[in-house]
């Protein structure tokens, strides 16, 4: 089992990933608001903050992931 240090830093990583994720989703609304409205410029910029803000979401949640896997790896050792 996870100890709490190690339990917190995934909850820390999967809490920043959805974070991202929601800012991801803000920016898409943005964006299609904007697009709406004929204001391209703004709503490419938008679309662009949403893309990037998916792959930093998606990054958390690897990093999450591969934290979670490597300490059950460690404890199947012992």
């Amino acid at each position: 089992m996870l100890d709490q240090n190690q339990s917190d830093k995934v909850i820390e990583l999967r809490r920043m990933s959805a974070e991202y994720y929601q800012k991801a989703a803000w920016n898409q609304l943005l964006a299609l608001d904007n697009y709406r409205e004929k204001n391209f410029e703004a709503a490419d910029r938008f679309a662009q903050l949403s893309f990037e803000d998916q792959m930093a979401a998606m990054e958390y949640a690897e990093l999450a992931d591969a934290e979670s896997s490597l300490h059950l790896e460690l404890e199947l050792e012992d």
